[in-house]
């Protein structure tokens, strides 16, 4: 198994000189992703036992920053069509679902909020159509990440989404237009994988997001207003204007 500092020096060695980091990450459903503009790469904890051709199709991903013409796009279907990393998502799903809970650092007064702010918008942008059940949860873990929504497979046919996080860095004073924006990308997220199948920023996914007003681009590198130490907890509450308050309890 090849470990992070691995990783990186097997990409070095095939030209890639714009990667600085290696993540290994034991996720459920992101295979990769490019953070800091470009210059780590998040990969899941499985390909540590990338074969030489899996390495060769990371490298040029990296070198190109993403997927972008015929050939990174080649190479990304080569990386997520390997089925090692879809047992060990499914394997991490699985777990979870025996009884491995999630973490979720919010207060029950943020919850209360998350989720009337869910409810408002799933009825005021997305014309009540998506499932009024999904978990929205404060995660202290994520990073260079401000949320994720968490795909739940398809079952008998259905899909289901099994939750959407959010950075609990959003939940500060000076982080109300990328809280909303980001909820809003998450909830654009759920409509389009529940249509269509589909979990990235596609041209299905722009839709939405264009549909909904949420602006369509990934949330990565967006400037926020961070906790000064990551164990410092966030209590804060944001008010909830009684208009949404009445419409939510009204639905």
């Amino acid at each position: 198994m090849l470990s992070a500092q691995d990783f990186l020096a097997e990409l070095q060695r095939r030209g890639v000189m714009g990667i600085r980091r290696v993540c290994l990450r034991d996720n459920r459903n992101v295979i990769w992703s490019l953070t800091q503009q470009g210059t780590v790469l998040n990969v899941h904890a499985a390909y540590g036992a990338a074969s030489p051709e899996l390495l060769d199709a990371f490298a040029l991903v990296a070198k190109a920053g993403g997927v972008g013409s015929a050939v990174t796009r080649r190479a990304a279907s080569t990386i997520a069509a390997w089925p090692d990393v879809w047992r060990a998502m499914e394997a991490r799903r699985a777990s979870r679902k025996a009884g491995v809970v999630t973490s979720c650092c919010a207060t029950p007064e943020q919850r209360t909020y998350l989720r009337v702010l869910y409810r408002y918008f799933n009825l005021t942008r997305f014309d009540g159509d998506l499932p009024d059940d999904i978990p929205v949860r404060l995660s202290c873990r994520m990073v260079s990440a401000l949320g994720h929504m968490l795909p739940d497979g398809d079952v008998d046919g259905t899909r289901r989404v099994e939750e959407i996080a959010l950075n609990v860095d959003l939940m500060l004073e000076r982080n109300g237009a990328e809280r909303i924006d980001t909820l809003l990308h998450e909830m654009a997220h759920v409509a389009d994988y529940l249509q269509s199948g589909h979990r990235g920023h596609g041209p299905s996914w722009k839709g939405w997001a264009l549909r909904v007003g949420c602006r369509p681009t990934r949330l990565y590198e967006r400037p926020v207003a961070q906790r000064r130490r990551r164990r410092d907890q966030v209590r804060r509450v944001p008010p909830v204007p009684a208009s949404v308050a009445r419409l939510v309890s009204d639905a």
